[in-house]
């Protein structure tokens, strides 16, 4: 018998998501309402378990929700009779949203895979639900933003011109969590390389009104190594965004609030 259909479900209280998948291209639905319990109670540690042959032991998927949270989002959900769900299928040892069949995740190191720590938890509590969605709508509004930002500056760092995805972020100039109202504001954001974006982050770099690069005056504490980095970039010049220009108020924001001084 398959071993998946001995790993603990979340309606049994466990940690895991547990789905019979069609045999042919091992179709499968998933609940929001599921989702969003298990988002609550567990954050990213729970399983996604697909199985689609009883009598193969070995036939099964487990795999770790964060391996495929960024599909789960309410725009990848499928319309019509069932909004309530998100459809997916599994095709040669790929994870592939119906909604979105460009966004492929290779699933193959998670077949026959043993379940990661499981946990337990209280399903009678309807509150996990109205807290997981909340949680998925922060989720949406980063992707807007970050898809909003990276096509301000051209897909490209407005730093460096490194221009793989995986590797740029959509930098706010006010952080995310002092000011909620310019959170998914375009103009406080820039596309930066993820190396230059913690710098900015942490306030050891910051840009002028005229968007080139200063150096926190404590720079001269820091190790050699990152000295010589923050001379290289000080005084480069952001390229300018192409769409929607930065708000100088933010910038001013950084230098004044992040920048360490």
């Amino acid at each position: 018998m398959n071993r998946a259909l001995d790993i603990k479900n979340w309606s049994d209280g466990g940690n895991n998501y547990v789905l019979k998948a069609g045999a042919e291209n091992k179709w499968c639905g998933f609940q929001d309402s599921v989702i969003y319990k298990l988002i609550t109670s567990f954050g990213d540690k729970f399983n996604i378990v697909i199985w689609s042959d009883q009598q193969n032991d070995d036939d099964y998927y487990c795999i770790p929700f964060e391996v495929l949270k960024h599909l789960f989002i309410p725009e990848h959900k499928t319309t019509g009779k069932y909004p309530n769900r998100w459809t997916a299928v599994i095709l040669n040892h790929h994870f592939l949203m119906h909604s979105n069949s460009e966004l492929a995740v290779d699933i193959s190191p998670y077949y026959s895979l043993p379940l990661i720590q499981e946990t337990s938890f209280d399903i009678e509590d309807d509150f996990f639900i109205e807290n997981a969605k909340a949680e998925i709508n922060i989720r949406l509004g980063q992707s807007k933003f970050r898809k909003g930002v990276l096509k301000n500056f051209g897909n490209k760092c407005a730093l460096t011109e490194i221009s793989e995805p995986s590797l740029l972020t959509a930098s706010h100039i006010v952080p995310w969590s002092h000011d909620k109202d310019c959170r998914g504001d375009i103009s406080n954001g820039i596309c930066l390389y993820t190396e230059v974006d913690s710098l900015f982050d942490k306030g050891f770099i910051s840009f002028t009104n005229d968007l080139f690069v200063i150096v926190t005056l404590q720079a001269s504490k820091f190790s050699k190594q990152l000295q010589e980095k923050l001379e290289m970039l000080k005084g480069k010049q952001l390229r300018p965004p192409r769409l929607k220009e930065m708000n100088i108020k933010y910038l001013e924001y950084h230098r004044t609030k992040i920048l360490k001084q």
